[in-house]
């Protein structure tokens, strides 16, 4: 067994031993986080808005039990051919990083910090970009395996 998970081509492995440390304290993080929240939005919610609350804190529970399968694959290092996340999985997250600059557009953000907030929405612009290529790429790379073990089959 190798020191390294696969990768796709063009992507560096991170080797096991920062895999595993960085996988247990992200763990840990998303856990006390998922605690915090839980006991923040759930079991307190808030009196203006008590159904919002309760909506928002489970959707970030789901975001965190996600983390929390993330940080177990990375600490077990069991093997995905497709990666870490799978490319539908970096295209919600890319979708993401669109929806930052634009929530900042209604909230005053842009406004209240200049050039900084301008700085930022470029870098989320570019993350978006480049997490739709890492997904095009993977999805590429998996179609290629697909294809040649079908055409493998069929000279059989």
């Amino acid at each position: 067994m190798t020191d390294e998970l696969p990768t796709s081509e063009g992507e560096k492995a991170i080797p096991r031993w920062v895999q595993i440390p960085i996988g247990l304290a992200l763990g840990l993080l998303t856990l006390a986080l998922g605690y915090a929240l839980t006991v923040g939005l759930l079991f307190a919610p808030n009196q203006k808005a008590p159904i919002l609350a309760i909506v928002v804190g489970l959707v970030l529970l789901l975001v965190c039990v996600w983390v929390l399968e993330k940080c177990f694959r990375l600490v077990t290092g069991r093997e995905n051919r497709g990666g870490l996340m799978s490319p539908a999985a970096l295209r919600v997250i890319s979708v993401f990083f669109l929806v930052f600059p634009v929530a900042g557009l209604f909230t005053g953000y842009y406004r209240q910090m200049g050039a900084v907030a301008v700085f930022q929405a470029v870098m989320y612009f570019f993350a978006f970009l480049g997490l739709r290529k890492l997904a095009w790429k993977r999805e590429a790379k998996a179609a290629d395996g697909k294809d040649l073990a079908s055409n493998s089959h069929d000279r059989c």
